[in-house]
């Protein structure tokens, strides 16, 4: 069995244009998706990423107990921002095998990248205000930039937004 978990931002839900595609285009390969809700967590008190970070983590574990991801042949993990940060927490502190796709990743998400861990790929809007795409782009892993987007991979046209959402999710199956 394959599973893939979508972990959001805080901004950024499974609801999103981008998660709904990849989602749809995973199912049709045969992976069995798990969307993950952050709506109750109530980030906006927060004040620190990490906390937010360790929140999130929390509310994953509760989440995705009887998912038996221990079980699966295959467990990919797509994720946005701190969605990046507890998804890769959550496998470094289950010790699944697992890869990742991480979709715009936080410095404080780079942290908890180990030598045994699977990135599959990156995405980042070249004007992302959180982490240049150069420097994203030194962690050895394939990295895809994307232009006139920010952090939110969207730009003020709907139909270049649709076209960006489309390339990047057969940019994401490609490399799985």
């Amino acid at each position: 069995m394959k599973k893939a978990v979508l972990f959001p931002g805080t901004g950024y839900t499974c609801r999103e244009e981008l998660f709904i595609l990849t989602g749809r285009e995973l199912e049709r390969k045969g992976w069995t998706v798990v969307p993950i809700n952050w709506s109750a967590i109530p980030f906006k008190p927060v004040r620190t990423v990490k906390e937010a970070g360790d929140m999130a983590l929390g509310y994953a574990i509760c989440l995705l107990k009887d998912e038996k991801l221990d079980k699966c042949d295959e467990v990919l993990f797509v994720s946005k921002s701190l969605g990046c940060i507890s998804a890769l927490k959550y496998s470094s502190l289950l010790n699944l095998k697992s890869r990742h796709v991480l979709l715009t990743p936080t410095r404080e998400a780079l942290e908890e990248i180990s030598s045994y861990t699977d990135v599959v790929c990156a995405v980042i809007g070249i004007d992302d205000p959180l982490m240049s795409a150069d420097e994203l782009g030194t962690h050895g892993f394939p990295v895809m930039v994307v232009p006139g987007t920010g952090h939110s991979l969207k730009c003020d046209d709907p139909d270049t937004t649709e076209k960006i959402t489309s390339d990047i999710t057969a940019y994401i199956m490609r490399m799985i």
